[in-house]
């Protein structure tokens, strides 16, 4: 079975354990990474359940779809991060609506002692700024979430945005800085001039929906 049929199975089976509220997945349109799968999780609590660096804490099933995830032949450079929301659109229902594209920004901080001004300027400007451009429908941001549960595993980067566009066509008219419409070009020059300069790591994929599923309770 490929990874990509077995997440068909995956998703629902992580969504039997409690706390695990939904699951969507999508395939890259835009940028190097090929899939992207998403859960809301209701607390940390919920989260150790399955992440956690002790098998003892971890929900049986959780440690049963590892092990047979871990049985994928071919799959690479997989990521796990647990993020949680710091500002922006309230998320939840509005990812599982409709089958909107996502279009995901991760980076990190270069200074540290600009990172409030950054975060600032992000919350403030940048992100109500793009939810006003023609195409966007909400946006929203991110950081990394530790737990000393989770052990000292890798995760990163540390700042996530999320925005969902109404489609395909946004493709062009806000992924295509040769073609996108004025006001989105007007936001990526302000990135490029102030933003942009102050991240490292950054990256930017756009996603096409291919599954969604709730919990059953």
């Amino acid at each position: 079975m490929c990874i990509r049929d077995r997440y068909y199975h995956h998703v629902p089976k992580l969504l039997e354990i409690p706390g695990w509220q939904w699951g969507r997945r999508y395939v890259g349109v835009k940028g190097e990474t090929r899939y992207l799968a998403l859960y809301s999780v209701a607390t940390m609590d919920a989260m150790v359940r399955v992440m956690a660096a002790d098998p003892a804490l971890k929900d049986p099933r959780a440690v049963d779809e590892r092990q047979r995830f871990d049985a994928i032949p071919g799959k690479t450079d997989v990521v796990s991060n647990i993020y949680e929301q710091i500002s922006g659109t309230t998320l939840g229902a509005p990812l599982l609506k409709d089958d909107h594209y996502l279009s995901v920004v991760m980076a990190d901080i270069a200074d540290p002692d600009k990172e409030a001004e950054w975060n600032a300027w992000y919350d403030h400007s940048h992100v109500p700024n793009l939810t006003q451009v023609p195409g966007y429908l909400s946006g929203a941001r991110f950081r990394i979430r530790t737990d000393p549960r989770i052990g000292d595993k890798s995760m990163g980067p540390k700042y996530l945005a999320l925005y969902e566009w109404e489609g395909a066509h946004c493709l062009s008219t806000l992924g295509d800085p040769a073609a996108m419409i004025p006001e989105a070009r007007a936001e990526l020059e302000k990135w490029h001039a102030y933003g942009l300069p102050l991240a490292t790591n950054v990256s930017w994929n756009v996603y096409q929906p291919i599954a969604r599923h709730r919990a059953f309770r």
